[in-house]
């Protein structure tokens, strides 16, 4: 007959808990119920017909925060079950946070990165470390490797690899062929940070390798894991292959790089010549820190590859859309080239200066296109934002698509305009 007793005591729990979790959203929207925002579709699981439109396909969560910012002003509020989400486009509010370490970035948020599910990806490297002084130490130790003298030694890397590019696209121009430049884009970023970053001898350009496989096998399950907030204990045996199939690529990625930083340490060691790579660059560095682990090095080994990327393959992408939508633009930039360039086989470091009609393209496109859809900061304190004040506890997420699409900022904002960069008034 204890079941008499246990039972009730059960079932009394079970309504305590949500009563309580009730309680906790209710707190949560009337701590936050004086800033703008689209009306709850639930108390318990919040959301808004905005973001239905992405559920159906219609809208990216970017396109989403976009319109909704339009609608609702520089500040937006949304809730997902007791999380709340705070999108801000406010240009002197991103400095402040931004810029200032005592603003830290949010666990929660960026957990995803340090690990899928259950498996270290990220791990703790530049762009996942939570923890301000730590990450601080992390890039003491990477800034001088992208010093202007020792990106010009790398020249030959990124010529090497562009030519391989293009000898990549002359197999492919048939006229019949499809390609996909998103990929092609992919495959020489890749190339460059291997050989580059890590003096990685793969043709990471003409050739498919079990490490470039794993590489997008990974970040496919890092992206799925965040849209996806279930699927890490989903049951289904589908779902637990996945998840599998996603630790082995991690497992690859990283003990690929394991053993390239201790083959080089082993090198070093025993005096012999070392490639100018970043590698070891590092590593030298990271001997006069002394407390800088091989697992370390390997979040930021893993890092590399993922930031760099993805990032750099979608910029040239979407420069390639945007010069093929605006021929006036495409003209100018081909002009340029054809100037300073000419018929120069390999091209030198000082000419990407000279091309500065370039980086107005390249800067248009990083505005109307970012490779991230932004970034989140802790609030320690209460802060004053666009005119609301922010409890501390908040969560603030800048998000890129949108700021850089305001009208408030930019004048025609939806216009491909590289020479909005040259105008005192859009700077």
């Amino acid at each position: 007959m204890l079941w008499l007793y246990v039972l009730p005591c059960v079932l009394l729990l079970a309504i305590l808990v949500v009563l309580g979790y009730a309680a906790y959203i209710h707190y949560q929207h009337v701590k936050y119920s004086h800033l703008p925002g689209p009306k709850l579709k639930g108390f318990f699981v919040g959301g808004s017909d905005f973001l239905d439109e992405i559920g159906k396909g219609e809208l990216t969560l970017a396109e989403a925060v976009y319109n909704m910012h339009k609608e609702y002003g520089r500040v937006i509020k949304m809730f997902f079950f007791h999380a709340h989400f705070i999108s801000v486009i406010d240009p002197m509010a991103a400095k402040t946070l931004l810029m200032n370490n005592e603003f830290a970035k949010p666990l929660y948020v960026y957990q995803g990165f340090q690990k899928v599910f259950g498996q270290r990806f990220l791990g703790y490297g530049l762009v996942s470390e939570t923890d301000t002084t730590k990450w601080e130490r992390h890039r003491k130790i990477f800034n001088p490797a992208f010093h202007r003298k020792y990106l010009m030694e790398l020249m030959h890397v990124f010529n090497d690899s562009s030519d391989r590019l293009i000898q990549y696209l002359s197999i492919k121009a048939d006229g019949k062929t499809e390609v996909s430049l998103m990929d092609a884009f992919g495959r020489l970023t890749l190339d460059v940070i291997g050989k580059a970053g890590f003096a990685m001898g793969d043709d990471m350009v003409f050739n498919d390798t079990p490490f470039t496989d794993a590489l997008g096998t990974a970040f496919e399950a890092m992206s799925r894991q965040g849209r996806e907030i279930f699927l890490f204990m989903n049951p289904r045996y589908s779902a637990f292959k996945y998840r599998s199939k996603a630790r082995k690529a991690i497992q690859l990625l990283r003990k690929t790089g394991e053993d390239i930083i201790r083959q080089r340490i082993e090198d070093q060691k025993q005096g012999k010549d070392l490639p100018k790579d970043i590698l070891s660059f590092i590593i030298k560095e990271a001997i006069v820190e002394e407390n800088f682990s091989i697992e370390e090095m390997v979040d930021e080994f893993v890092t590399f590859f993922g930031a760099g990327q993805e990032t750099t393959a979608n910029l040239l992408s979407f420069t390639l859309l945007c010069l093929g939508q605006n021929p006036e633009v495409l003209k100018k930039v081909l002009q340029e080239v054809d100037t300073i360039v000419g018929q120069k086989e390999v091209l030198e470091y000082e000419d990407i200066a000279k091309m500065e009609y370039l980086m107005l393209v390249l800067k248009e496109t990083l505005r109307l296109y970012p490779p991230l859809f932004g970034t989140a900061r802790y609030l320690h304190c209460k802060m004053e934002i666009a005119g609301y004040d922010m409890p501390v506890g908040t969560t603030i997420f800048f998000t890129n698509y949108a700021m850089s699409r305001a009208e408030d900022y930019f004048k025609n904002p939806l216009t491909f305009d590289p020479e909005r960069f040259r105008r005192d008034e859009d700077k």
